[in-house]
Order: C-alpha cells, then sequence, then structure tokens
C-alpha cells in the first residue's frame, strides 16, 4: 500500500510543470484535443487507404541534425494499436449516442493499409508477378519525398532504411508486428457493426498466420522467407514456440479451423509452458508484450482459469521485478482489453481511480519532456516513455503519438462507464 501512495505522490509531484499544463483539462477534453492532433500532425489521411503512405500512425517526432524528423518504426505493430483506438472510439461514440461516421471510415482506411502494404511488398525487391495480398508485407510505405505532408524536414521510415535492400528484416513481416494488430482486430470484430470490415480483418489475419506457418504441402515450416530474394527474416526458433497462439488467434478472428500443429499436444504444452514461466529480466521485455497481448484476445490463462486474473497477476509481476521501469501499471490496456472482449460478470476489476491517476497525469501536448526556468525536464512517470505498449523505451525525445493514452481512455469509459454516470 505505502509503494502504492508513493507511486502516486510521484505522479502528481514528480513534474509541477507537467501537471499544471493538465490541471485545466479534463480527460475528455484531453482526449479530443491528442485525438486531433494525432489525425493531423501524426498522420496523412485522405480517405483513401491504398494512397501510399497514407492512414499509418507516425510514432514519433523529434529534432535530429536534419531538423524537425518524423519516425516511423515496427509500423504494423502501431497499426494494430491505432486499429484498436479506432474500435475503441467506435464503440464509446455509439455508447454516448454519438455519430460514428468519421470514426468508421478512418477505421476502413486503416484496414485498407494492411492490404496497400501487402501488395506493394514484393515490388520493393524486384518482383512483379504477386497481384494478391498473401501476407507478406511492408511495415510502411512512408518515403522521405512525403516531408511535407507531415509538416517535419527529414523522415526516417522501414521504408526509408531497407525498401530494394538485400536484407529485408526491418521493412518486412516478423511475429510481433501480428501482435498489435491482433489486438485491433479482435476489438473490431467484438465492437463495430460492419460486416465488410469484420470479413476483412478475418482475412487479413489469416494470411498473417498463413504466411508464418510457410507450409509445403502438409510440412509446416514456421519461418518467415522473403518470397523475391528468398532470404530469411524470421526463423523457426523465434516463432515455433507460439505457434499455438498464433493458430488459435487465426481460428479466432477468421472464424475457420487451421490446419496445423496446435492440434498436437506439443503445440499447446509449449504454449502454456511460456505462459507459466513469463522470464522477466533486463532483457526480452517485447516478448512479455507477445504473450501477453495473444493471451488477453485468446482469453487464455495458461494453467489458470480467470485470463483477466491471470493477466492483472503477471503485469503486476513486472511491476514488481522490474521497478526501473517506474510503472503502477505494466501494460494497464492488457486487462481492459480481455473485459471489453469476454465480459466482466463475476469479476474482481482493478479500482478505477487507478486508470484515472494514469489519465490525468497524461501530457496534453504529446511531449515526452517539459520545459521551465530554462530548464528541461523529463515528464514523470509513468509518461517518460514512448508509450505504455513499450515502456522500457525511456530514452526517446520529442513528441510521441499518444496512441496509448487514446486507448487507454476508451478502455476505460468501455468498461467503468462515463464518470457522470458513476
Amino acid at each position: 500500500m505505502l509503494k502504492k501512495i508513493l507511486f502516486l505522490i510521484a505522479i502528481f509531484s514528480g513534474s509541477l510543470c507537467q501537471i499544471l499544463a493538465q490541471s485545466t483539462l479534463s480527460n475528455e477534453e484531453k482526449y479530443n484535443l491528442l485525438r486531433e492532433r494525432l489525425r493531423t500532425e501524426f498522420l496523412y489521411y485522405t480517405g483513401n487507404g491504398m494512397e501510399r503512405g497514407t492512414s499509418q500512425p507516425m510514432e514519433r517526432i523529434y529534432q535530429s541534425r536534419y531538423g524537425r524528423t518524423g519516425y516511423w518504426c515496427d509500423g504494423i505493430w502501431w497499426q494494430g494499436h491505432y486499429v484498436a483506438l479506432l474500435a475503441t472510439e467506435y464503440a464509446r461514440l455509439q455508447q454516448e449516442g454519438k455519430s460514428t461516421d468519421a470514426t468508421l471510415k478512418e477505421l476502413r482506411c486503416a484496414l485498407q493499409v494492411y492490404d496497400r502494404l501487402d501488395l506493394e511488398a514484393e515490388k520493393c525487391w524486384g518482383g512483379d508477378t504477386f497481384t494478391h495480398p498473401n501476407g507478406f508485407y511492408l511495415r510502411d510505405d512512408v518515403s522521405r519525398a512525403d516531408t511535407s505532408r507531415f509538416n517535419v524536414q527529414w523522415i526516417n521510415s522501414d521504408y526509408v532504411a531497407q525498401g530494394g535492400q538485400t536484407d529485408s528484416r526491418r521493412n518486412s513481416p516478423s511475429q510481433d508486428q501480428a501482435w498489435g494488430s491482433y489486438i485491433g482486430f479482435a476489438l473490431v470484430q467484438k465492437l463495430v457493426d460492419d460486416a465488410e470490415l469484420c470479413q476483412k480483418v478475418a482475412e487479413i489475419s489469416q494470411r498473417m498466420v498463413s504466411f508464418m506457418q510457410n507450409k509445403e504441402g502438409e510440412k509446416e515450416n514456421w519461418s518467415i522467407i522473403n518470397p523475391v530474394t528468398n532470404n530469411e527474416i524470421q526463423p523457426r526458433m523465434d516463432l515455433i514456440w507460439l505457434q499455438y497462439a498464433h493458430l488459435t488467434i487465426s481460428d479466432l478472428l477468421s472464424g475457420a479451423t487451421t490446419a496445423g500443429t496446435k492440434k498436437e499436444n506439443a503445440g499447446r504444452s509449449t504454449w502454456k509452458l511460456v505462459q507459466d514461466n513469463l522470464f522477466i529480466s533486463k532483457t526480452g521485455n517485447f516478448r512479455w508484450y507477445g504473450i501477453l497481448s495473444m493471451s488477453a484476445v485468446m482469453n487464455d490463462a495458461g494453467s489458470g482459469k480467470d485470463c483477466y486474473a491471470w493477466l492483472v497477476k503477471s503485469c503486476d509481476k513486472i511491476v514488481r521485478k522490474r521497478p526501473d521501469l517506474q510503472q503502477e501499471l505494466v501494460f494497464p490496456h492488457l486487462p481492459l482489453i480481455n473485459l471489453v472482449l469476454y465480459g466482466k460478470d463475476g469479476k474482481e476489476l482493478l479500482a478505477r481511480e487507478q486508470y484515472d491517476a494514469y489519465l490525468n497525469s497524461a501530457p496534453s501536448d504529446g511531449k515526452l519532456t517539459q520545459t521551465t526556468g530554462g530548464q528541461t525536464v523529463r515528464n514523470a512517470p509513468p509518461w517518460h516513455c514512448l508509450s505504455l505498449f513499450c515502456p522500457w523505451r525511456t530514452a526517446d525525445t520529442g513528441e510521441v503519438n499518444m496512441i496509448d493514452y487514446l486507448l487507454l481512455y476508451n478502455l476505460v469509459e468501455l468498461v467503468y462507464g462515463s464518470k457522470s454516470e458513476n
């Protein structure tokens, strides 16, 4: 209890200028401000998701030697969280009796991005015979010619770094790109009453997993290979430990039954072993996210019975084992996603106040640092990191997209209800 009290004190006193900047804004007002900022500064939105460089959020903006620089990395991972934001916004607006038209249109464009990046991927390596999406995709297609679209002077993206290069690992599929996407796809199917979009996420998820499965006849290779260069992007040893989860989620989202080794005891037992032995160290932190996010989507608690309770317990274990992260809640959105997907009846929920403390202390300008009295001070925890989705990223500078805040706000409203109703 003392630890929690001290953490809350740190949130509200760690960075005075940060607190004062937020004090006059309600979280609803902050949401609207940050949402418009995302749409106008971190996205190039035209209403056509098949147009190159559109409808894909930037990770951050920072100052480099070239000036104001826009940065994209792991674009499809971010895209999944952006889709999740739009799906939860759609549900919240519907719950509040407000128009969902603009959000639905934006969501449609965000899902078109998956088709666009899939259709364009092989062309980056000289392939011109691939005319249908096949699960091999680019992470982004933002080029240095796009600076005026984003009001920046320079662009760093995976497309710029590795489009056309022999080594294609940084701008091509990996299983962590799928982790973020599964979250968004599951929330679309649960919350968005549009049959076309629900079918679209079913198709995308099935081809993502099928490409990782890499079948030759009945043999499953479980590796990601560039189909043009034949270079290995991600080896079997990286994928095989999560094969059961990938295939189960593919079935869940597509409504189909995928032939694969998940039906074998080895696949399921390996997955449960991974869940029950979440290895928490200074490295490998991104794998925590993969295990926990897929568990939330699957509603699978390993050897436990209640996935929500298991997620809360697992995230708290990370908090205790990694105090250097300075987070009271690690991945606060994941247990809430599980509740939205599978219901909260009979669950003993965390107090809403813990989430409100996070939302209340978020910077309304999306900056990682604040300047006061001529000194630049990093935000107080928990908003001192790039994103709540990756709280170990504490050395980045500049402004971030704040998709974490926006998604968390929607989830809290959907699970706990509007504060005006309580």
